[in-house]
């Protein structure tokens, strides 16, 4: 099947793709919504540096109100232009009872197929999967009160999973930052063809937050995603 995989660029999206390759699905084009303000989170011109690593063309899509309409516009070009069949996503669960979940309802009426690969598993064994699988992904922004700016730049592995677990035990926060607590980028994993690095970066303090701005990012040879697509 021809899908396009829905892409942030964070743990999420990531690990979602890879699980739709290793299940044989022709992940074609990764996708990324662009809103009137683009995510501070996901930086795009990082989203251009995984495409290249994934050697898998990126597709990009600005988004103007009414929102639900653009959205369902957008995927019926993809079936319509470029034969996909499909839209692979990173959701875990439903966003929240207003929205339900949003993909399932844009595609509804299509004939595009929602692929959940990650829809309702626990949330702590996501997180370790993604250490296990040998991705390297970065925090590039988390929220106040549960982190502190030190964060930034960091990875995720078996220290900050236990850090996580603990915050998540003190406060009541989703242990993969489902409800915004913190949001990440994807450097490197199995499915890759090289990794990339953040040499420079700068911490920006919001209100509520602290957000990384990259100075310095390139595509390089890997360091240490294990070669697996299991």
């Amino acid at each position: 099947m021809k899908v396009a995989a829905l892409w942030s660029g964070g743990k999420d999206s990531a690990l979602a793709c890879h699980k739709a390759i290793a299940n044989g699905l022709d992940v074609s084009y990764i996708m990324t919504f662009i809103w009137d303000k683009p995510s501070s989170s996901h930086p795009l011109l990082m989203t251009l540096l995984q495409s290249k690593a994934l050697r898998i063309p990126s597709y990009w899509e600005k988004i103007k109100p009414p929102y639900f309409d653009a959205y369902k516009q957008a995927i019926e070009e993809l079936k319509e232009d470029y034969g996909i069949e499909g839209i692979v996503t990173g959701d875990i669960s439903y966003v929240d009872s207003f929205h339900g979940n949003w993909i399932d309802e844009v595609c509804k009426d299509t004939g595009v197929k929602v692929i959940k690969p990650l829809w309702e598993q626990d949330r702590l064994a996501l997180v370790e999967e993604i250490v296990d699988k040998g991705f390297r992904v970065i925090f590039t922004s988390v929220k106040k009160p549960w982190f502190n700016e030190e964060w930034i730049g960091r990875e995720i592995d078996t220290g900050t999973i236990e850090e996580l677990k603990t915050l998540s035990r003190k406060t009541g926060m989703d242990i993969c930052g489902e409800n915004g607590e913190y949001h990440t980028m994807t450097i490197d994993a199995p499915f890759y063809k090289n990794a990339i690095t953040v040499s420079k970066f700068e911490t920006e303090e919001t209100d509520n937050a602290y957000v990384m701005k990259p100075l310095n990012f390139t595509n390089t040879t890997r360091k240490k995603a294990k070669q697996t697509m299991d």
